[in-house]
């Protein structure tokens, strides 16, 4: 994980914006860090397995959110101070557990434990400054396995770090606008863009030729030491385009012991260059985002009740197990309802494959004269069959999920969360098949 140059010539952005927004009408805010404790069956996978991508999630934002809350805090009447020491925090935190790239290191290892496959983050080896961090102790049999069983997981266990991070922008996001979390979170949003679309860059270059010979060279003939797979876009797009290749056709690994794992831009069929590339560029349509640049959200007027509304827009690219998704998210917000607006396109091949979602979050309801809140999630879409790249046949698929917040007090509340979808890929869901999930979890709200 590297960060990327080009951070350093949007800070100056950062800095007069939220400078920017201290001068708007204050708004009703809220702080809440929440975290599933349970999340069955993913934790009773092979044994206790943890943390699910749900579980890392929560805990890299509550992570985020709770010091850049304390930054604040810490320097109320010093703006600039406290805008450079959460540029400081959020870079110097990326090789640190709980920060960004323990997530995405967390997400490739929850495709991993969901199919058995044991591994280990080497974030928890403190790599400080490395450029590259792995997942390691993998074995080549296990991948192997992997791949002949469950060749759509094989191809989203490569996508999953970048899919970590773009989800941790969007659940920040989601806290911005439907809570209005007063934390200045727009430094960590950028890091985890550019860091993405310079990853793909490198991928989707001569230069990972050179990092990839150099990180097998170092790594020598110790299995345990080596990635599980090296430069995670040039694996994603060879599996995706040879989803029933054997995995030792890879060939054996410069060392002579074991299979060479890693793969190179050089390995890549122009073909399969030139998806690489698209997806390359396609990665910047994840800089259609107002909230990078503090814009937490837009007032219009109802036309349906001549009401105030504020709104926002965003899109989001993502790859996939079948390919890549565009997504357009419109936010919706009129007290005391807050409603999300998803339109999924799903791309393979060669097909289309539409989707859409209508989320409600944190919709007050009094149950049993208790006042509580209720978010409701519900999805259908058309996905390839078998989420193979060359499918022609779209399978039909949709998720729906309930999640009742108790409150114990004015700071503490309990959450129970179930979640059910058919066979298809969705972003923040390990499962490729058809699962139900319950999450038990807590949540803090800091005001």
């Amino acid at each position: 994980m590297r960060t990327s140059f080009l951070i350093l010539s949007l800070f100056w952005i950062l800095i007069s914006t939220y400078a920017e927004a201290e001068e708007q009408p204050p708004q009703q805010s809220a702080l809440i860090l929440e975290v599933p404790v349970i999340d069955y069956p993913f934790n009773w996978t092979d044994g206790y397995t943890a943390p699910s991508m749900q579980q890392s999630l929560h805990v890299t934002k509550d992570f985020y959110q709770y010091s850049h809350y304390k930054f604040a805090e810490w320097y109320e009447d010093k703006p600039v101070k406290r805008t450079w020491s959460i540029i400081a925090f959020d870079i110097f935190t990326t090789w640190l557990p709980f920060g960004d790239a323990w997530l995405h290191e967390e997400w490739h290892r929850a495709v991993m434990s969901h199919r058995g496959v044991d591994s280990y983050n080497e974030v928890y080896d403190f790599p400080l400054f490395a450029d590259t961090i792995s997942v390691k102790r993998v074995k080549d049999e296990d991948l192997a396995r992997l791949k002949k069983d469950h060749p759509a997981d094989m191809v989203r266990l490569h996508a999953a770090g970048i899919e970590a991070q773009n989800e941790l922008n969007f659940a920040i996001e989601k806290d911005q606008f439907y809570l209005n979390t007063p934390t200045f979170d727009q430094v960590l949003l950028w890091l985890n863009y550019i860091n993405n679309i310079g990853y793909m860059h490198t991928c989707a270059s001569s230069e990972s030729n050179m990092l990839t010979d150099q990180l097998m060279q170092d790594e020598g003939s110790d299995i345990s030491e080596r990635d599980f797979t090296g430069l995670d876009c040039n694996a994603w797009v060879y599996d995706l385009f040879r989803p029933f290749e054997p995995y030792a056709a890879r060939g054996t690994h410069p060392s002579g012991v074991g299979i060479k794992r890693y793969i190179k831009y050089s390995d890549l069929s122009n073909e399969e260059q030139d998806y690489l590339e698209k997806n390359f560029r396609l990665s910047f349509l994840n800089l259609v985002d107002p909230f990078l640049f503090n814009y937490k959200s837009f007032s219009a007027v109802n036309p349906f009740n001549d009401r105030p509304l504020q709104w926002n827009a965003t899109l989001r690219h993502h790859l996939t197990s079948f390919g890549y998704s565009l997504d357009a998210n419109l936010f919706l917000k009129q007290d005391p309802v807050n409603v999300m607006l998803i339109w999924h396109n799903y791309f393979n091949k060669d097909q289309h494959f539409p989707g859409l979602e209508l989320a409600l979050y944190r919709l007050p309801v009094n149950i049993f004269e208790k006042n509580l809140s209720l978010s409701l999630r519900a999805a259908i879409w058309q996905q390839p069959k078998d989420q193979l790249f060359t499918a022609s046949e779209p399978e039909q698929g949709g998720l729906a999920a309930i999640k009742l917040h108790i409150p114990w007090n004015r700071s503490m509340e309990t959450f129970v969360e179930v979640e059910s979808k058919s066979n298809g890929w969705v972003a923040g869901n390990v499962y490729l098949e058809e699962n139900t999930s319950l999450r038990l979890g807590l949540a803090l709200h800091l005001f």
